[in-house]
């Protein structure tokens, strides 16, 4: 068990939380909020970074109290001047690894901790930033980063329309197609919009709403930095010790079944030679069915069939209707034509382009991408003439 602390500072709140780097799935072990800054704004670098500490001291006393001992701390902090005074800030702290980790790598190990994205690449994944919402296109299991783009939140999140044709937008992009839409950290209120945009573009949706993200993903990124390089190769030479000596002691036993099988292969031949060898020259088989010895009739009598008048059945070969050849059915007389239909069929109706009464939906304004990617105009929607919607209601 390797636990690890993650601090996270936004705009309202100092988060931090425990983890086990060794089972990230479990979730966080002990986690806590402090409120931080008023109205969006965050209070001077000074008391900001001394607040990080102060928060690692609950957080690290918290933790001893079950007897656990954090033997990393991972910050997360956007601030850059704040960020210059963590060091100096942590330097009284009992433990030595204390490690900067920015947003986007914080982003990336939390999505490799959630189970529900287990398997699932690559993805879409939006978060808040400010007054904007970024983007983008992400592969959870090689923890890489495709392509992020920033639009106007009130304009990306004015309707679902809009938020589907900006993710229709983003997909086409994509050379492999994103299997999942994955909101973080959003707003409660977008989360029906967001599942329904996702629905219409062909995505599964996960909303992922626990406020602890950022430091879930700090504390483990920490903790792999933190991990002795030196570990994992003892660890496979000690593996591929024991599998060795296994093996050695298995390989005696490994010839057993082939020398059963070889022995009973023998003692079969044996048996059956001595089996050609006794038996008489003149031996020969013979049967008691007569029913064998009786021709069999060259066609099958149908017991189903009616006498004729003399009392003979009829075979299946007179029975058979000669080819081209057809009985008129009962009331049915042979001389007459094909009855008229009782209705005359309604005339084809003219095949018009299917379509349906659809608000037209152009993708949000792109602010800012990375790489960057000339934002593209809407089409102009052609004048169509007049259509009559197939669907109704």
């Amino acid at each position: 068990m390797r636990e690890s602390l993650g601090i996270a500072l936004d705009s309202s709140s100092i988060s931090t939380t425990l983890v086990d780097a060794d089972t990230p799935l479990l979730g966080s072990i002990d986690e806590f909020r402090h409120p931080w800054g008023e109205d969006g704004s965050v209070p001077p670098a000074a008391a900001s970074a001394r607040a990080l500490a102060s928060a690692a001291d609950v957080a690290i006393e918290r933790a001893s109290r079950s007897h656990l001992h954090p033997t990393s701390v991972g910050v997360m902090c956007e601030w850059a001047d704040v960020r210059d005074l963590v060091p100096e800030s942590f330097s009284s702290q009992a433990i030595g690894n204390v490690e900067l980790v920015n947003s986007l790598d914080a982003r990336l190990a939390y999505l490799r901790s959630v189970d529900a994205l287990a398997g699932v690449s690559p993805i879409l994944a939006f978060w808040p930033d400010g007054s904007e919402t970024v983007i983008a296109a992400i592969d959870p299991r090689a923890g890489t980063i495709d392509s992020a783009h920033r639009y106007n939140t009130a304009e990306l999140l004015a309707n679902s329309a809009t938020f589907t044709a900006t993710l229709d937008t983003i997909v086409a992009e994509r050379d492999s197609i994103p299997k999942m839409l994955v909101a973080m950290g959003a707003p409660e209120q977008t989360r029906q919009m967001s599942a329904a945009a996702a629905e219409r573009s062909g995505l599964g949706f996960t909303f992922l709403g626990e406020r602890t993200q950022l430091a879930i993903g700090a504390a483990l990124v920490a903790a792999a930095r933190s991990t002795p390089t030196g570990s994992a190769p003892l660890a496979v030479a000690g593996g591929r010790t024991a599998g060795s000596a296994v093996a050695s002691i298995a390989e005696p036993r490994r010839w057993t079944p082939l020398m059963v099988f070889s022995t009973l292969l023998v003692l079969g031949g044996l048996l059956i030679g001595t089996l050609f060898t006794l038996a008489p020259d003149n031996a020969s088989t013979a049967t008691t069915d007569p029913s064998n010895n009786e021709n069999t009739p060259s066609s099958t009598v149908d017991e189903h069939q009616p006498a004729n008048e003399k009392g003979e059945r009829r075979t299946e070969s007179e029975n058979a209707e000669p080819p081209g050849s057809s009985r008129p059915e009962k009331g049915e007389s042979t001389g007459s034509a094909d009855p008229p239909p009782l209705f005359s069929p309604s005339p084809p109706e003219s095949l018009l382009p299917p379509c349906d009464p659809v608000v037209p939906a152009t993708p949000a304004g792109l602010r800012r991408s990375d790489p960057d990617i000339a934002p593209t105009s809407p089409t102009p929607t052609p004048d169509d003439e007049t259509c009559t919607p197939i669907r109704q209601g």
